[in-house]
């Protein structure tokens, strides 16, 4: 059965500034938390954490015309506003997609490995496949209003 995610209710509010933030929460939930939405705790950490690496190695892919044009129109509000739950991929973004079978740690793994790269100065500085051309900073802000819309949805033990 599918949840339609733009109903759930029983998601947590979130307000993340950096991507220290971001990671202090998942080190915070731990393998014991459960999600409210469609995907897992784990699907959601290596979702979130999938954006972080395009940002860092960039994509490959891009996304059609009509998306990268109401992309660019909205990017202001994408660095500012949570994210709205209830988007499916599909086409083109199909990579983003987390496979059913992660595990928290294999997810939390590839999070840690690009927080990790983030720490040793490494900068998010590549194109977004929808949004174009981002500073880190701009990439920042934008990691913490999809995490916290997605985060929003992974409960503590």
């Amino acid at each position: 059965m599918t949840i339609n995610t733009k109903q759930v209710t029983d998601r947590r509010e979130l307000n993340f500034q950096t991507m220290e933030d971001l990671w202090a929460d998942v080190e915070r939930l731990g393998p014991e938390a459960r999600a409210t939405g469609n995907w897992t705790p784990a699907q959601i950490v290596w979702h979130v954490s999938e954006l972080l690496t395009i940002s860092l190695d960039g994509a490959e892919f891009l996304a059609p015309l009509p998306f990268r044009v109401i992309g660019r129109m909205l990017k202001g509000r994408m660095m500012s506003k949570t994210f709205p739950p209830g988007i499916k991929l599909k086409g083109r973004f199909l990579p983003l997609l987390p496979d059913s079978n992660l595990t928290w740690d294999e997810a939390v793994a590839r999070l840690r490995g690009s927080v990790e790269r983030l720490r040793a100065g490494e900068r998010m500085t590549q194109r977004s496949p929808i949004l174009g051309a981002m500073t880190h900073e701009e990439w920042e802000r934008v990691h913490c209003r999809h995490a916290e819309m997605h985060f929003s949805f992974i409960q503590p033990a």
